[in-house]
């Protein structure tokens, strides 16, 4: 399968200036088309197209979001600020409804580790979990779906609620008003034609009521063997970990109750504060008697 990079590239191609397609049963043709692009990241079209009917001249626009089949990602940098946008002003109730269910399963998680589990390197220690919004299934244990209205889902789909810059977006050099909020989408792999490319838009509202929206949780770890010692980011948590030295252990403290307002650099420098009083450099300084019972992970 063709990375997304090389397939969305191919899809914009297609919409060669002048080219001709039949569109609602009228013949149409190409008249600008290019991808919008932001300065604080990326709007939700991916290709913008001018279009104008053959018949009268009329010019309409196709602003297409582009996934291929097997896409999951919707949004993996999420910040209280784009939270409130897609959920509106409950967002932060939302969000810890959605993850309530959970909380046994994140307490069952080791979060010192001395050995090397999965995809978590020996020498690290969570920090917290990071908040991803998906498509249409689940992304581990950590996940579940978000009861969402269709309104909400359309604005996540849609991108009506974005950023002025992603809303009113570059395309070619020009702004041009709403570019970056889509009214299409394709779910393609390898669209071969311009009029396949036509033949496969699905109007987005139509699609955002049909999918489900899931979220997933995503461990944002404290790497204490890297020279420096480094964590990826200072990215808001959904649930984070309040480390602290409680009868002369390092000690967690479960956070669910603040999603997005506490971020990583936060929480890793309470950490290092904390290993510092007990004189732990790395977890291999961590021992039954300096640390927590339960929370590490030998192999």
């Amino acid at each position: 399968m063709p990375n997304f990079s090389s397939s969305e590239h191919h899809l914009l191609s297609l919409f060669a200036t002048g080219a001709s397609f039949r569109f609602a049963e009228e013949a149409c043709r190409v008249v600008f088309a290019g991808k919008p692009t932001a300065l604080d990241g990326e709007p939700k079209t991916d290709v913008y197209v001018r279009c104008q009917k053959d018949s009268n001249h009329k010019q309409f626009e196709l602003k297409i979001s582009y996934k291929q089949q097997n896409a999951d990602f919707l949004e993996n940098k999420i910040n209280a600020e784009r939270a409130a946008q897609i959920l509106g002003t409950n967002w932060s109730a939302i969000i810890q409804r959605a993850i309530s269910p959970l909380q046994t399963c994140f307490q069952s998680k080791p979060l010192v580790y001395k050995n090397a589990l999965r995809h978590t390197d020996a020498g690290s220690i969570t920090l917290g979990w990071k908040f991803e919004f998906l498509l249409g299934r689940r992304g581990g244990d950590l996940s579940g779906i978000i009861p969402l209205q269709p309104n909400q889902k359309l604005d996540i789909f849609s991108g009506r609620n974005l950023s002025e810059s992603k809303r009113n977006a570059s395309v070619n050099g020009q702004i041009i008003k709403n570019s970056g909020v889509a009214d299409y989408i394709i779910v393609d792999d390898d669209v071969q034609t311009l009029q396949a490319a036509i033949d496969a838009l699905m109007p987005i509202a139509g699609y955002a009521r049909r999918e489900d929206v899931c979220f997933a949780c995503k461990a944002l770890n404290c790497r204490t063997l890297h020279n420096p010692i480094k964590w990826d980011g200072d990215r808001p948590l959904a649930v984070h970990i309040h480390w602290t030295v409680i009868h002369g252990k390092l000690t967690p403290q479960y956070v669910f109750n603040a999603p997005l307002i506490v971020k990583g650099n936060e929480v890793g420098n309470q950490l290092l504060n904390a290993m510092s009083q007990l004189g732990i450099s790395t977890t291999n300084d961590i021992t039954a008697n300096n640390c927590a019972d339960g929370i590490v992970y030998c192999g």
